[in-house]
């Protein structure tokens, strides 16, 4: 899918960026397990939105899409995760 918000996530400990693109209305956390880089569990966090284009070396990395999931696939998501999604929450899927 093209197009969305793009937001960040950068890595404390190996310091790569995870691209998330907010293809839905909702809300996404400030922190983020690392996906940029194999192995890696560490925490990310979030740039926060920043306005304008993605810079070219961010726009390039594998995309990672906020979504709205349908009730059909809430279901079979973790009780957390069902009442995430319940409170406006959005549930992440990738790389796309």
């Amino acid at each position: 899918m093209n197009g969305g918000v793009a937001n960040g996530y950068t890595c404390k400990s190996c310091g790569q960026v995870t691209m998330t693109y907010k293809v839905d209305e909702g809300v996404t956390p400030m922190f983020l397990r690392c996906r940029a880089t194999e192995g890696c569990n560490g925490e990310a966090v979030s740039m926060m939105y920043p306005p304008g284009q993605v810079p070219a070396h961010l726009a390039g990395l594998p995309r990672w899409e906020w979504y709205r999931p349908s009730p059909r696939q809430t279901e079979r998501m973790s009780a957390a995760m069902r009442d995430h999604i319940e409170r406006g929450g959005l549930a992440l899927r990738g790389p796309c």
